[in-house]
């Protein structure tokens, strides 16, 4: 767990000039800055995209997983924000029969704002993605309609709030 901290706090440092971007959607990057103190809630593996995920929570999220949502039926309070970290993966150079995270590619994330976002579940979204070449952010999407895919993919876990990570069980 202490590796992946410093990875996150090293990730931050990469973007901490691009806060003041703001999604189509209206939400802003720094809607999420200090992120690096919030908590792992789980880490996914996309291989599809060959990437690594790292979801974090806000406290509002993390108290709502730690009370069984969404596995008990019930939704995630409004303020709830889960972030989602992507990074592509190198071989560790000290033990290659491991990979760990190599480059950001992008960060996102998901507010739970159900009088603003009433046509998706109540879930805002923002995606941000990563130029290594300028080593800057760009936000993705030119229009709100871009993020529609977001929800049309989160409408598979109708059940869930429309969340897919579940908490990882910590005992």
């Amino acid at each position: 767990m202490r590796k992946l901290m410093v990875t996150i706090s090293i990730g931050a440092a990469a973007f901490a000039n691009d806060w003041d971007l703001e999604a189509p959607t209206g939400l802003k990057f720094g809607l999420i800055k200090g992120y690096e103190n919030w908590h792992v809630v789980a880490t996914h593996f996309r291989t599809d995209k060959n990437e690594l995920r790292y979801i974090i929570g806000n406290d509002v999220a993390v108290k709502a997983y730690r009370s069984g949502v969404p596995l008990n039926g019930k939704e995630f309070p409004e303020g709830a924000i889960l972030v989602k970290i992507g990074y592509s993966l190198k071989k560790n150079p000290a033990f290659e029969a491991s990979l760990e995270p190599d480059v950001i590619q992008r960060v996102e994330y998901m507010i739970k704002d159900s009088k603003r976002f009433k046509d998706s579940g109540g879930w805002g979204f923002a995606r941000f993605v990563y130029d290594a070449k300028d080593g800057k952010y760009k936000v993705f999407g030119k229009s709100a309609e871009d993020y529609v895919q977001c929800f049309t993919c989160h409408k598979l876990v109708e059940k869930k709030d429309f969340v897919f990570t579940d908490y990882v069980n910590r005992k």
